[in-house]
């Protein structure tokens, strides 16, 4: 081979060589755009996701409140509704309802000793 052979074969490769490097240049500058879009989109659905959760946490919370109010307006109701029926006994039964709670206050008072 001779020196002008060698030179123009230098030369193809040196071309070849740069076209190559230019061309793993653009693909990595595209590679650098899509992780760079990759990134923006994770970030807003995580946004997004974090929004969503935080919505359907608060939702929630607001449904225990109200079944809690449900609750204890309910025990509450019920409550008023026992002693209503006790006052009533009482009044109706005041030796009976005096002699019960002796009786109660006794056993009470053995227990604590």
């Amino acid at each position: 081979m001779s020196v002008k052979d060698q030179l123009k074969q230098n030369e193809t490769l040196g071309r070849e060589t740069k076209d190559a490097y230019s061309d793993m240049a653009s693909d990595f500058a595209q590679l650098h755009k899509d992780f760079v879009a990759l990134k923006n989109d994770f970030a807003t659905l995580t946004s997004a996701g974090a929004r969503d959760a935080k919505g359907a946490l608060k939702d929630g919370i607001a449904d225990a409140e109200a079944h809690t109010r449900e609750a204890m307006d309910a025990a509450t109701s019920e409550m008023q509704e026992m002693q209503k029926q006790a006052e009533k006994a009482v009044r109706k039964n005041p030796i009976t309802a005096v002699a019960g709670a002796l009786a109660i206050g006794y056993f009470l008072a053995r227990l604590h000793k």
